[in-house]
């Protein structure tokens, strides 16, 4: 489970709106002198990220600090969706017109490329049926006391 602490915003029905501090990998890119994540983060302004999280009956209200979770299952295969899915059509695309087309170096191209958007498109369609899926959910999964939740967002 992958888990990240926030302050409660918003309580909707069966969810609340989650404010969550963005955090940067390394010191270096804190900086701003590492891969740049930390001067995007200065450009950007807001260092804070509102997630939708499920509350499974736990009785939150705004300001409450809260432990968010995500079951990492859900992330490998929305990551497969996004990027493995466009990617497989690419190449099945551009493989299957070098094979039914020797030779042809401009049909191979553009059936990678409708290969790419089908894959694309298929990853959109994938990620709006799971949108409201509960398995793909972040979930509140405790209130914290204040001394054990460090500084607030």
């Amino acid at each position: 489970m992958i888990t990240e602490t926030g302050q409660v915003l918003e309580v909707g029905s069966g969810h609340a709106w989650v404010a969550c501090r963005r955090q940067v990998d390394c010191a270096r890119c804190a900086e701003g002198r590492g891969c740049g994540g930390g001067l995007l983060g200065r450009l950007l302004g807001n260092r804070l990220h509102k997630v939708r999280a499920m509350t499974r009956e736990l009785p939150v209200s705004p300001g409450d600090r809260v432990l968010i979770g995500l079951d990492e299952d859900a992330v490998l295969r929305a990551a497969a969706a996004v990027y493995l899915a466009p990617l497989l059509g690419a190449l099945g695309g551009g493989l299957a017109a070098a094979v039914g087309l020797p030779g042809s170096e401009p049909a191979a191209v553009a059936a990678a490329a409708a290969g790419l958007f089908l894959g694309l498109g298929w990853a959109r369609r994938y990620s709006r049926r799971h949108a409201t899926d509960p398995r793909f959910q972040p979930v509140v999964l405790e209130k914290l006391t204040a001394e054990g939740c460090g500084p607030a967002p």
